[in-house]
């Protein structure tokens, strides 16, 4: 798969969609040697399941995969690139072996190896993992010492490591659309995460707290915010208590989306509202208790949000919904 166009694709696979007489013959020559450019195999006496999503941006590829154990190995022949590879171990582990070094990584840590090297890797049984894959040409100039940083194991939660984890799996939500105009911008952010994981130049670092650490950041408060969405107590002081930050932060990060917190806070719990007023399921539910459990801590309040996001009542939108209107 090039990463050097400005397209944006989005692959997703697995093993169980291919009858099991031809699933490791077909892994082997579509992934294992078209995709990943390695010969595979699978680790004696354990079921062959692969699967994964794979998303190309401009000049960035990202893989999301699970695996069994397996081997894999490239070879001279199949060295067609200088693109530099960061894995990141979720589960399970593998041994990398490349450029006369050796890597062992288990849960949490992570390596940067290179797609221009021969190389082995032992992948262990239940395995899930992260591949970020860069040009040469872009991620090698923000690299203080890239000699030193390849195939060296990189501890979990080390600097930035986390943060970019987080970044890739906000992206690699199969629900995430990216609009085309950002999608080289979110590619740069990446770069820049990784850059400053496996230890970027001072220009590069400094480039990159103002741009790509800023927005992983972002989206981390953004996620607090949905994840505390339901807590009527739910404030910037208890979103930057969580993440580790000030306040303040939370604030001047949010600025960029052009909302306030409160803002925020109020369309998500709307949304959510929306979402069971529709649902014939809850038909009989109060509409006091459908604002209470949302995070509303007051009726009247909720009433006029609601009418004011959606130009209706929340129990107009309910008698609709009950006749069929809100299926169409």
């Amino acid at each position: 798969m090039s990463i050097v166009d400005d397209t944006f694709q989005i692959l997703q696979f697995s093993s169980d969609d291919i009858p099991e007489r031809g699933r490791l013959d077909f892994v082997r020559e579509v992934y294992g040697r078209t995709i990943i450019k390695h010969d595979l195999e699978p680790i004696p006496g354990t079921p062959f399941q692969l699967s994964g999503t794979l998303r190309r941006l401009p000049g960035l590829g990202l893989a999301s995969l699970a695996s069994p154990g397996m081997f894999t190995r490239r070879t001279s022949a199949q060295v067609e690139s200088d693109d530099l590879i960061l894995n990141v171990t979720l589960a399970g582990g593998r041994m990398l072996r490349q450029l006369g070094r050796e890597a062992v990584m288990g849960e949490g840590e992570a390596v940067l190896s290179t797609s221009a090297e021969v190389g082995t890797c032992h992948i262990h049984a239940n395995s899930r993992w992260i591949s970020i894959r860069i040009p040469f040409s872009t991620l090698a100039p923000m690299i203080d010492d890239l000699g030193a940083v390849l195939i060296r194991p990189i501890a979990a939660g080390a600097g930035s490591l986390p943060l970019l984890v987080n970044y890739i799996a906000a992206l690699q939500d199969t629900r995430a659309v990216v609009a085309p105009e950002l999608l080289r911008l979110v590619a740069t952010h990446v770069n820049e995460l990784v850059a400053l994981t496996v230890g970027a130049t001072r220009d590069a670092a400094e480039i990159a707290r103002g741009n790509g650490l800023r927005a992983a950041r972002l989206i981390r408060v953004l996620q607090a915010i949905e994840a505390g969405i339901l807590d009527a107590g739910l404030s910037a002081a208890s979103v930057a208590a969580r993440l580790g930050v000030t306040p303040r932060y939370v604030h001047l990060l949010l600025e960029e989306t052009g909302l306030t917190f409160s803002q925020h806070v109020l369309e998500k719990r709307l949304v959510r509202a929306m979402q069971h007023l529709r649902d014939p399921r809850q038909c009989g539910r109060k509409i006091a208790d459908v604002a209470f459990a949302v995070g509303f801590s007051d009726l009247s309040h909720f009433n006029r949000a609601f009418r004011l996001r959606f130009g209706d009542t929340p129990s107009s939108v309910r008698e609709s919904a009950a006749r069929g209107e809100g299926r169409r």
